[in-house]
């Protein structure tokens, strides 16, 4: 971060609100069974409410019966949709864990061990030691990281609160429909649009930098945005530093050290550097169709568990005789060796 200097409304800023009041991802779809029950349901009252018509009405109007299915059948489940979602599965799953990290269930009120795999309820508290790091999947695909000394207590389905540490949250790529999460701090909550972006909070300030996409941060006044390239200091006066921030760099290392593997098995190259472009904050450049060509058939074997991403491209290269990569600032160039 550099070229700190003091925050400044721009009337750009408008829009990045009307998207973010706007941005409310799709409804979760209920389990099939549960549908199922619900159709079922209100094809049984139909049938008994055509046959007690029977009588009085020797002929029906088709469309008008199948009408009033449809519109029952959308009421029950619009009455019955937030009770399942109240009942639903966790609102994430650990995907990785390095070091001691810890989760308290609200049930039991003790801390456990928290390993892979292990699922996250919208009651749950984690905390992460010294050498300590988490990632966890949530259902729509966002991902949401933690850093070492850190700690974040789930509020509900779409809030967590973190009350001290740093997190990464990864929203996926604007437009890929992941829902609404808002990370509450105490120097406000941070909501965002599409976006990834870091958020922590040490020595008495709130610090965000978005990669991608905007955030806004809401304190009870009027949100206060930054967009992709930009950072934001939130102090315990209230005020607000912006400076500039590069989407790739030390800012972003610990997120990626945490990243959950990417299963190489099978892949093509091309899908895996897309990967790699996004968790390193770098833009994959083919310097020519050749290359271009040659990493959407390779198909690649093996596996980088354990590592970090910008490690892994070099062990992919290193078994592709044809290609080969260059790190440049904010680029990984992709060039045909021509062998």
């Amino acid at each position: 971060m550099n070229d700190a200097k003091p925050h400044d409304d721009r009337p750009g800023e408008d829009a990045d609100l009307v998207a973010l009041l706007r941005s409310v991802g799709p409804r979760p779809t209920p389990p099939a069974d549960f549908a199922a029950e619900v159709r079922a349901a209100v094809a049984a009252e139909w049938r008994a409410t055509v046959a007690a018509r029977q009588p009085q009405r020797r002929f029906t109007q088709p469309w008008l019966a199948i009408a009033a299915s449809v519109a029952v059948l959308a009421v029950a489940v619009g009455v019955a949709l937030p009770r399942w979602k109240a009942a639903g599965g966790p609102v994430a799953v650990v995907a990785r864990v390095t070091g001691v990290a810890e989760v308290r269930h609200s049930a039991n009120g003790t801390w456990q061990a928290l390993g892979t795999a292990s699922p996250v309820a919208a009651s749950d508290e984690i905390r992460t030691s010294d050498s300590g790091r988490v990632a966890l999947r949530r259902p729509d695909g966002l991902e949401v990281r933690l850093d070492t000394d850190t700690q974040l207590a789930f509020t509900g389905d779409e809030r967590a609160r973190l009350a001290s540490g740093g997190v990464y949250v990864d929203a996926g790529t604007p437009g890929s429909g992941s829902g609404a999460f808002v990370v509450g701090t105490p120097y406000g909550d941070v909501r965002h649009v599409g976006t990834q972006y870091v958020a922590s909070v040490h020595d008495g300030a709130l610090q965000v930098a978005v990669r991608e996409g905007s955030i806004a941060i809401d304190r009870g006044q009027v949100p206060v945005v930054a967009r992709a390239g930009e950072a934001l200091a939130v102090r315990e006066d209230g005020s607000v530093v912006r400076s500039q921030v590069d989407s790739h760099g030390q800012a972003w290392h610990w997120a990626a050290a945490i990243a959950p593997e990417f299963a190489i098995e099978g892949r093509s190259l091309d899908e895996f550097l897309a990967w790699a472009g996004r968790e390193t904050g770098r833009k994959i450049v083919y310097t020519s169709a050749d290359a271009a060509r040659e990493a959407e058939q390779t198909m690649l074997k093996g596996s980088t568990t354990g590592l970090a991403p910008e490690a892994a491209v070099a062990a992919v290269f290193a078994s592709q005789p044809d290609l080969r990569h260059v790190i440049a600032v904010g680029q990984i160039r992709i060039e045909h060796t021509g062998r």
